[in-house]
Parts: C-alpha cells; sequence; structure tokens
C-alpha cells in the first residue's frame, strides 16, 4: 500500500497558532483551525495532528512545518517531536523561502490562516529534508553564543562610544596612553573621575594607588600621564552630561568584561557536556568559545551532502556582478548563517596566528597580490572546509595532512598553468 502523506501547516505568533491540513493533492483534510500558543494549546493541536492523519489513512507521513520566528514556535517543535501516538516529521522553514515561494504562486492576499495554508502547500511542493533531532542542551549551547556575540558587539559599541569622547575631551590620549585597546586601568579611573579637572583635584598619589584587578595600582608612571593629558585638555570642567556619558560607558565596558569571562567559562562547561567528544578545539587557534559558537550553529553536519554545501550554509562564497560595459567586480555574499559566518571570521584571526597551515595560505594570496579583505575571506572559507572535513570524518587536526594537502593543490595549480 502507497504511504499517503499529511502536511499541517503552522503560522505562529505570540498568542495563537493557525493550522491548515492538506493531503497529497492539496485538498484540505479538515478545517482550519486556531489554537492557543500555550501548553493547553499545544496538547489540543498534538490531538488534532493525529486525528486529522487517521482521516488521511491508516499508513500515514505526517509533515508539520512552521516559520523561524524568534523563538515562538521552539515549544510547539518540542511538543510535535514528543508525540508518541505518530510520529511527526517537524520542520522549521527560512521565512525568506516560504515568502518567495507564496511570490511564485502570485499570492497577494496575506492573513494569518492563509500564510498557515501557503507553509502547508510549501512542504507538499518543496518537500523540504527534516532537521535532525538535536542533542540535549543544544538549544541552550545556541542561545548562549549569540547572546555573547550580542555583548562582544554591544561592548565594541561602547569602546567606539568611549574612543569619540576621550579624541574630543582628552585629544592625543592615544599618544600618551598608547593606541591599542582600552587596558582596565584606564576604564577603573574615567569610571571614577570622569574628566579631567576631576583627575587634577585627585593627584597622583591617590590616582596611582587607586587599586584594579587582582592587586594591581595604577601606578606613578600612568598616572603621570593621565595628569599631564589632563592639564592639556581644551576644557578642563566638563558638564554633567558629558561627565556622566564618560563615567557610564566606561562601567559598562567593565561590566561587560566580566559578564563575558562569566559566560565564557559557562560556555566552556556546556559545550564539554553537548558534545564532549568534539574535534574542533584539536585545531590550531580554535578555542573552546569559538568552537562552541560554530557547532551550536551547524548541529548535525551530516544535513550537509557536500563541503560545497556547507561553505554555501556559511555564506563564505564570493559573488560576480557585470552589467553591459560596466567592470566585473567580486564581493562576499551576504547570504548564509550570520553568526556562522562571524565566528568563522573571527576565528581566523587566532588561525592565522598559531596555525601554520592557515598562516601560509593567507601569504600566499597576498603575494598574488589579494587584498587583506580577500585573503581573510578565503582563509575564513579555507577553514570551514577544514571543519567539515574534521566533523564528517571524527578526527582531530592534523598539520601533516594539512600540509601535504596543499603542496598537492599547489602542484596541481602548476601543471594547470
Amino acid at each position: 500500500m502507497q504511504e499517503s502523506s499529511l502536511f499541517v501547516g503552522l503560522d505562529v505568533s505570540s498568542g495563537k497558532i493557525d493550522v491548515t491540513f492538506l493531503d497529497d493533492d492539496g485538498r484540505p483534510v479538515r478545517s482550519a483551525c486556531t489554537y492557543d500558543n500555550g501548553p493547553k494549546g499545544w496538547m489540543e493541536l498534538r490531538t488534532a495532528v493525529v486525528a486529522a492523519a487517521t482521516l488521511v489513512g491508516p499508513k500515514v507521513r505526517v509533515v508539520c512545518g512552521m516559520e523561524s520566528t524568534s523563538n515562538m514556535h521552539k515549544r510547539i517543535e518540542q511538543a510535535l517531536r514528543a508525540e508518541k501516538r505518530r510520529k511527526i516529521e517537524v520542520h522549521v522553514l527560512n521565512p525568506r523561502a516560504v515568502k518567495n515561494f507564496g511570490r511564485a504562486l502570485l499570492k497577494d492576499a496575506k492573513t494569518d490562516r492563509l500564510d498557515s495554508r501557503l507553509i502547508a502547500l510549501f512542504l507538499l511542493r518543496m518537500q523540504p529534508d527534516p532537521l535532525p533531532q538535536m542533542p540535549p542542551g543544544f538549544e541552550e549551547l545556541k542561545e548562549a553564543t549569540r547572546t555573547r556575540r550580542r555583548l562582544v558587539e554591544e561592548r565594541t559599541d561602547h569602546k567606539n562610544r568611549l574612543h569619540k569622547l576621550l579624541r574630543y575631551h582628552l585629544p592625543g590620549y592615544r599618544n600618551v596612553l598608547g593606541s591599542g585597546t582600552l587596558p582596565k586601568r584606564l576604564l577603573i579611573v574615567l569610571a571614577e573621575f570622569g574628566s579631567p579637572h576631576a583627575l587634577l583635584q585627585c593627584g597622583i598619589e591617590k590616582l596611582a594607588a587607586m587599586r584594579y584587578g587582582r592587586g594591581h595600582r595604577v601606578g606613578e608612571a600612568f598616572a603621570e600621564k593621565l595628569l599631564a593629558l589632563a592639564q592639556q585638555a581644551p576644557v578642563r570642567k566638563l558638564s554633567k552630561v558629558t561627565r556622566l556619558l564618560i563615567k557610564t560607558t566606561a562601567r559598562r565596558i567593565l561590566d561587560l568584561d566580566a559578564l563575558l569571562v562569566e559566560i565564557d567559562r559557562a560556555i566552556e562547561e556546556h559545550l564539554d557536556e553537548v558534545f564532549p567528544n568534539q574535534v574542533l578545539t584539536s585545531i590550531p587557534g580554535i578555542g573552546k568559545v569559538s568552537a562552541a559558537a560554530i557547532l551550536a550553529e551547524i548541529g548535525d553536519i551530516g544535513r550537509f551532502a557536500s563541503k560545497e554545501q556547507f561553505v554555501g550554509y556559511c555564506g563564505l562564497y564570493p559573488i560576480v556582478w557585470e552589467s553591459g560595459e560596466a567592470r566585473r567586480r567580486y564581493r562576499m555574499t551576504y547570504k548564509g548563517n550570520r553568526m556562522l559566518k562571524m565566528s568563522l571570521l573571527v576565528s581566523c584571526a587566532a588561525a592565522r596566528q598559531y596555525n601554520p597551515v592557515i598562516a601560509t595560505f593567507y601569504e600566499r594570496l597576498r603575494r598574488r597580490g589579494k587584498s587583506k579583505k580577500a585573503s581573510g575571506g578565503a582563509i575564513a572559507r579555507k577553514l570551514a572546509e577544514i571543519v567539515f572535513t574534521l566533523l564528517v570524518r571524527n578526527e582531530p587536526w592534523s598539520s601533516e595532512k594539512a600540509m601535504r594537502g596543499m603542496k598537492k593543490a599547489e602542484a596541481m595549480l602548476k601543471r594547470a598553468a
């Protein structure tokens, strides 16, 4: 007997779930309905799906799909996967794919019920591959690594804001204090005083004795540099609002530094629980936090059929642009998983320093005339290919194998030339 199918489209919002049930021919199995987006509604939804499957036939493939909508769909997905009376195939769909599918069908009207029907039709016509079941704790790891990325971005915004304030009110501070990142002792001082006048009022002895970190002092040499800057400030007595901005920005950076240390420790511990035998940390330049960020976005590497498909998911491939007589240009695509792409690009900085294979590849590209940006994108792609290979083979990094592969590729390029 040929297996029949039931396609269930769910349009999820914060308060309700609109549901459409279609058979293999795209005909409604039963009337569309609406359930509360809460524990009671989830139980009613599961019962309705099982009942609709019974209407289709005794041997039915049940396929449910919903768009990825913030985190409003996650509990529904878990409830459907936990159903024991029927095996339910659950799909979390890309909203852009569903929207473009609707455009292809020339659908103009939009209501929640029509959207649920469109999702059911998408499942019927496109037949997407089912998502694998993730290990326990995977969603928590993903949420933690994404939260960490947002905190890092927030800290960068605050640092840029503080640099802007210091350029205006303490011009030349980079020449005196160094052009690197904002040192912790400077942040401690700015969070306490916030203006040149307050620094001069404090005096060198009190300033040098200020503590930060584990028993460290600001020190006389650093205090003298700060006071010299304060003496040369265009305006020593800043307004109350400017002092507040400097103080709160410096404090926020210190708070974020402490929070990131704490969340890094928690991510490392959770990584060992979710992926106890992962091999990514064997790659020189990739630590536990970077490995966690990469694995949290990949999930099951088996859902990628090839290395090229994985690189496409990362969004680490160039696209060409030309029109008429316009000159051809290449740039990195904007598509792909933004968080995964960012994790690989950030990991390249450390890999270029500690991984001889990546460093050699980068220098070879620079000698061929590639820009730093283009070379950085290329080594991020190379790192993505390495990650894919190690995860598929489930084996640790080997510098010897990697170098042999690079030499073989160079020899093939020379023969082709």
